[in-house]
């Protein structure tokens, strides 16, 4: 976590949050990180639910919660002003003319485009569940494992791109040998929320880092594919996390 002394005041013009309009995990925990660690937060950008055409995965990693509290409720508390708005057009567009906001950050947005994204002095900040720029896009924790790559969570400015633009951080994931996919899931969002001050505090210090994007955005991964990917994961966590037998 970062210093505790911080006061408000200190995240220049404060951060804009880019969050859905319903009940979510990540809007919910990041706001409640945001207030924890007294981050001045100038507007919560809340987008109403899109039905999408995306297939569930035929393997589940995330645990079905149940009793989150809705973003404006936890936005009201905090103290956080709260607009219900998509995350494209002209109503938001104007929102941020008004706030000429310097920081972004994503806790539950779709694409955003190059009218929002240059609209901040500073840049958005995305929280990755994956080690850029090897894994892009989603399906993060069995693509690591497909493509044998060690898991990570990358924080970055956004552009226009899928996972690209410039890298604030990135952390290798502790894992252990017998971890299911549901702990090595719950570590990857867990470590999104502990590097969230560090990474506004390293996009106010100007010290982002172009990405050079050499790999392809990887789409939602077939269920034959899910399948061959979990089927690895033992091998993958002795090989990368404790050794070879």
């Amino acid at each position: 976590m970062s210093d505790p002394t911080r006061t408000n005041d200190d995240d220049q013009n404060g951060v804009v949050v880019f969050a859905y309009d319903f009940p979510h995990r990540k809007t919910q925990e990041f706001l409640l990180r945001l207030f924890l660690e007294r981050r001045n937060v100038s507007a919560v950008l809340a987008a109403p639910r899109v039905e999408l055409d995306i297939s569930p995965s035929s393997i589940r990693t995330k645990v079905r919660h149940s009793g989150l509290v809705h973003p404006r409720d936890v936005a009201e508390r905090f103290g956080f002003p709260y607009h219900r708005v998509a995350h494209s057009g002209e109503e938001i567009e104007a929102i941020l003319d008004r706030l000429s906001p310097d920081i972004g950050l994503v806790a539950g947005a779709r694409i955003l485009g190059p009218p929002i994204v240059e609209r901040f002095g500073v840049g958005i900040i995305n929280l990755h569940p994956g080690r850029l720029p090897e894994i892009r896009g989603l399906d993060a924790l069995f693509w690591s494992i497909e493509k044998d790559v060690p898991l990570a969570i990358t924080s970055h400015l956004i552009d226009e791109r899928v996972d690209a633009g410039s890298m604030l951080e990135r952390r290798l994931l502790h894992a252990e040998r017998d971890d299911t996919a549901f702990d090595l899931s719950e570590r990857l969002f867990e470590g999104q929320l502990e590097m969230l001050g560090s990474a506004i505090d390293l996009a106010a210090a100007g010290a982002a880092v172009p990405l050079e994007v050499t790999h392809g955005y990887n789409r939602k991964m077939e269920p034959e594919q899910e399948q061959r990917a979990m089927a690895k994961l033992g091998a993958y966590l002795a090989r990368h996390y404790g050794g070879e037998d």
